[in-house]
Formats: structure tokens, C-alpha cells, sequence
């Protein structure tokens, strides 16, 4: 009897004109999400590739030039600084990129609002989060642009409530209710029987066109795609169910369709829209961050000390290093470059200060939501699917540990040549750090990911309890 019901609801669902036009809608729209998605990560990898493409070129053509004796032309019209000069290029741009993750078509997530690739230099470190984006609450930049995520974390929940919102209701006001009860089956496994094939619906349409979509998108022979797909498809089915619990508890209190509908809907509002939204304003009160002034009046305070003594204070940075000494002439503590240099070293620090604060605030802000997002299901599963893609603040915050890494490598290697007036040689060009991101642990991800999943299911399980607890009351009559 079970299967059978499931059979029926199938017809019936099928049979209904509105749920097909809800169905390709909302079939669509994921399809769509997909799209849109794959395409501006496509032009964002574009971008990235071409920066290193660039840099790497204008690299290689210094290092034949050096290998060739050429010393660079000072004859008006035609100035072409030395390509062995460390200042000219330790002063450029070396691009450090974040790759996307085989999964990133599943949720563009944070990848649209923070700089995947960030510019390293002796100078102050380029497109930092406060330089570039300004010091901003993490669950800011939970909604993104629409794409998959969106689809899933915004309307999916909608569309399970507009399909199950009258699972019982609509049967009882149509006059059908006792009938199908008349038979031996009891009121719990109709229930059951009816959400069960409206879920497998669901989750099918979702299933077939977002992987659909990804195959043909993604990398599929990259590591750990299919473990990430597989997260991916565990946690689009406990959402779903979750949803399909509450429509199932709110249906065990005997309302009308129309009650039910008000219901389910000022619920969605309020788990998808309102609490994220009261968090984000609470979680920046609570942990506000260092203004961005700061990091610019620290800059002037260091321009405004190199102007009055500039001189001065090189000659106290070669005392206190006596290893930056040139082994020939004297330094110049007049020379341009020098003071450049060190002004540019002093800015990092200053700089770094105040980014230790904004990282010590962010972090707190982190912890609190890690700890508040049970409070939305729309919380737990959108940081849960960037997690799962890869755009996450999680892995995002692990690039730019390692983009600090390599910058400080990057200006240990050319300060040095730059005090001591040396020319790069060949052999040089070899050795000039090259940054190379290393993904972070599948391990994290998975702990990560898994209480969001988790929750739900408890939440889901206690849900349908408590429903079917409530189903002994329900009248039957209208």
C-alpha cells in the first residue's frame, strides 16, 4: 500500500499542470544557476591566467636580455632601465592566484566579492582585503551572485513549501481524506508516502540537471572531485528534507491550506532572510573592525617621518644591518630608490599592525558564526556549499596565509640585492620565488561541512517526531 501511494501521489503530481510549469521553472533555474556561474568563473580564470602568462613573459624576456650582456640605454627618447636591476623588478607585481576548485560551479560564494589573485611587491602588499574590499562582516558575503547556491539555499526551500505546504490539508477540504483512510492504511504512512515521493521528485530534478550541468563544466578528473560531489549531494538532500520536516509539522496541526501556506512562508522569511540579516548586524556590533583610515593614516605618519629625516633613517637601517653594506662604493642616502625602499618597508609594518587587529576581529567574528549559523538552516548550508566548492572565507583565508608567506619571501630575496647595489645575474633569475598554492586538507573540509550536515538531520528528525507525535490529534473534518 505504501508503494502504491507513492505511485498515486507520482500521477497525481505529474498530472497537475501547475506543478509541471513549477517543475521546468524551477528545472530552469537551476540549470541557469549553473551557467551563469560556470561562465564568470571562466572569465575569472581567464583573467588570472593571463596576469601570469604576462608576468612570466616579461620575466623571461629581462632574463634573455641579461644572458645577452644588455645593461639597459639611457639615450633620451629611449630609456630602457637595466633588466638586472633588482629595484625595477622587485618593485613589479608578481601575481600569487588562487585556483578554483574542481567544484567551484556548485557556489560562487566569496570569489566575487575577495580578490583571488593578489599582487606581491617589495612595496605595500597589493590588494589586500582591506585595500581591496574593505574590512567587512564575513556573513556579508554569504549571497552572492545567482548561481547554483542560490538556487538551492533560496529557492529550493520555496519550492518544497509551495509542493508540501497542503500534504494533508488538501485532501481533507477535497473530502478524500477519510476515504484513503477507510483503506488499511494509517494517517502516518500516508503522510510519509506522500512527502517521501514529493522529496524523490525534488531531489531528483535537482540531482539530474545540477550535475548534469557540473559534468560538463568541471574538471571531473581533478583530485577529490567526486568526494566533494558526493558532500555536495549529501547536504542538497538533508536541506531538502529539512524543509520537507517542517512542512510535514506544520501539516500535523490540522490548519487549512491556507493557513499553512501563511505559515510556511513567514517561516522561509524568517530562516532565509531575517535571522542572516540580524546576525550580520549583531556580529559587527559585537566585533567591529579597524577602519580602513587607519591603515591610511598609518602610511602618511611613515611618508611624513621620510620626508623630515629620510637620510637619517636610511643611515641608521645600513648601521643596524651592516650585512646590506655594499662590499664596494657607499650608498647614496640620498638616492631616490634607497629611500623608496625603506619607506616601503616601514609602510608593511605599520600596515601589518593594523592587520593583525582586522585578522584578530575576523576571526572572532568567524567563531561567533560558526556558533550562531544553527540558528538558519540558509546559513549552515550556503557556508557549507562554499566550503564544498572551494569559495569559501575558510580556504580563502588559508591563500592569503600563504600569499603573506611568499611576499615576505619575495622581499627577502630583493631588499638585500637592492641595499647592496648588486645586479641580478642569470643564474639569479632562477632563483626567484615563484609562488605555488597548496590545497588545504580534504580532512578540513570534511570537518568543515559535516555538523551543518548533521544538524539538519537531527533538526529534520526531530521535526518529523514531533509532526507525527501531533498526527494522533489531527481531526478530520473540515
Amino acid at each position: 500500500m505504501f508503494t502504491r501511494i507513492i505511485k498515486i501521489e507520482w500521477r497525481n503530481l505529474l498530472a497537475e499542470k501547475s506543478f509541471f510549469i513549477l517543475a521546468v521553472v524551477f528545472a530552469v533555474l537551476l540549470g541557469y544557476g549553473i551557467y551563469n556561474g560556470g561562465n564568470w568563473i571562466k572569465q575569472r580564470e581567464a583573467q588570472s591566467r593571463t596576469l601570469i602568462e604576462t608576468q612570466d613573459k616579461e620575466l623571461g624576456e629581462k632574463r634573455e636580455k641579461v644572458a645577452q650582456g644588455f645593461k639597459g640605454s639611457t639615450e633620451p627618447g629611449n630609456f630602457q632601465p637595466n633588466p638586472a636591476d633588482p629595484y625595477s623588478i622587485g618593485m613589479g607585481l608578481q601575481y600569487a592566484v588562487l585556483p578554483f576548485a574542481s567544484t567551484a560551479v556548485f557556489s560562487i560564494g566569496q570569489a566575487d566579492v575577495l580578490p583571488i589573485d593578489a599582487g606581491v611587491t617589495i612595496s605595500t602588499l597589493q590588494r589586500t582585503i582591506a585595500e581591496k574590499d574593505g574590512f567587512e562582516n564575513p556573513l556579508s558575503f554569504l549571497a552572492g551572485r545567482f548561481d547554483l547556491s542560490f538556487v538551492v539555499v533560496y529557492l529550493l526551500p520555496l519550492f518544497v513549501l509551495a509542493m508540501s505546504f497542503n500534504l494533508l490539508s488538501a485532501e481533507r477540504e477535497n473530502g478524500t481524506l477519510q476515504l484513503l483512510l477507510a483503506n488499511p492504511l494509517k494517517l502516518k504512512n500516508l503522510l510519509t508516502a506522500k512527502f517521501t515521493a514529493q522529496f524523490a521528485i525534488i531531489f531528483g530534478i535537482v540531482s539530474i540537471v545540477s550535475l548534469s550541468g557540473v559534468l560538463l563544466t568541471s574538471d571531473i578528473a581533478a583530485e577529490g572531485f567526486w568526494a566533494r560531489v558526493l558532500l555536495w549531494l549529501l547536504l542538497v538532500a538533508v536541506y531538502a528534507a529539512f524543509w520537507f520536516s517542517l512542512a510535514v509539522f506544520i501539516n500535523s496541526f490540522g490548519f487549512s491550506s491556507a493557513t499553512n501556506a501563511v505559515i510556511s512562508s513567514a517561516t522561509w522569511l524568517i530562516l532565509v532572510l531575517v535571522l542572516p540579516s540580524l546576525l550580520n548586524v549583531a556580529i559587527s556590533a559585537i566585533y567591529p573592525v579597524p577602519p580602513r583610515s587607519e591603515i591610511i593614516s598609518a602610511e602618511r605618519a611613515v611618508n611624513l617621518d621620510m620626508r623630515k629625516e629620510g637620510n637619517k633613517l636610511l643611515a641608521e637601517h645600513y648601521q643596524d644591518h651592516p650585512e646590506l653594506m655594499p662590499k664596494g662604493d657607499k650608498p647614496d642616502l640620498n638616492d631616490f630608490g634607497l629611500a623608496f625602499v625603506y619607506i616601503q618597508q616601514r609602510k608593511k609594518e605599520k600596515v601589518q599592525e593594523v592587520e593583525s587587529r582586522f585578522n584578530e576581529q575576523l576571526g572572532k567574528q568567524q567563531n561567533l558564526v560558526r556558533n550562531l549559523r544553527f540558528l538558519s538552516p540558509s546559513i549552515i548550508t550556503q557556508e557549507a556549499l562554499n566550503d564544498i566548492a572551494g569559495t569559501g572565507l575558510e580556504r580563502y583565508t588559508h591563500f592569503r596565509r600563504q600569499v603573506k608567506e611568499f611576499d615576505k619571501n619575495w622581499t627577502n630575496y630583493f631588499t638585500p640585492k637592492i641595499y647592496r647595489l648588486e645586479k641580478l645575474s642569470v643564474a639569479d633569475f632562477e632563483q626567484i620565488p615563484r609562488f605555488q598554492f597548496q590545497e588545504e586538507s580534504f580532512a578540513n573540509l570534511i570537518d568543515r561541512v559535516i555538523y551543518g550536515v548533521l544538524f539538519l538531520l537531527i533538526a529534520s528528525t526531530v521535526l518529523m517526531y514531533l509532526g507525527f507525535g501531533k498526527l494522533q490529534n489531527y481531526s478530520l473534518d473540515e
